[in-house]
C-alpha cells in the first residue's frame, strides 16, 4: 500500500513540475516574440514604444496576453506617458 502512495507521489511532483516549466518555457518564448519585435521596431525608426494592442497585431498573441507578458517581464517596461503601452529595457 505504501508503495502505491509514493508512486502517486511522485507521479503529482512530476506532473506539476512538467505543468510550470510548460508555462516558463512558453513565456520565455512570448517574451522573446514581443522583444524582438520592440527592437526591431526601434530599429526601423518607429517610436521606441507600442500599445499592446499594436503588438498584438503583429506578434498574432491576444492583447491580454501581451500586456500579461510585458507586466512580468523584467525586460520589457511600461512607458509611463502611455497607458497599456511597453518598451524594451534599454
Amino acid at each position: 500500500m505504501e508503495a502505491k502512495w509514493i508512486v502517486s507521489l511522485v507521479v503529482a511532483v512530476a506532473v506539476v513540475a512538467h505543468v510550470a516549466l510548460y508555462r516558463w518555457v512558453k513565456f520565455k518564448i512570448q517574451e522573446g516574440v514581443i522583444l524582438q519585435f520592440l527592437r526591431d521596431s526601434a530599429e526601423e525608426g518607429a517610436p521606441d514604444h507600442h500599445h499592446a494592442s499594436a503588438i498584438a497585431a503583429h506578434t498574432q498573441l491576444p492583447a491580454e496576453r501581451v500586456a500579461a507578458v510585458c507586466a512580468k517581464s523584467k525586460e520589457i517596461i511600461a512607458d509611463p506617458e502611455a497607458g497599456q503601452s511597453w518598451r524594451a529595457r534599454s
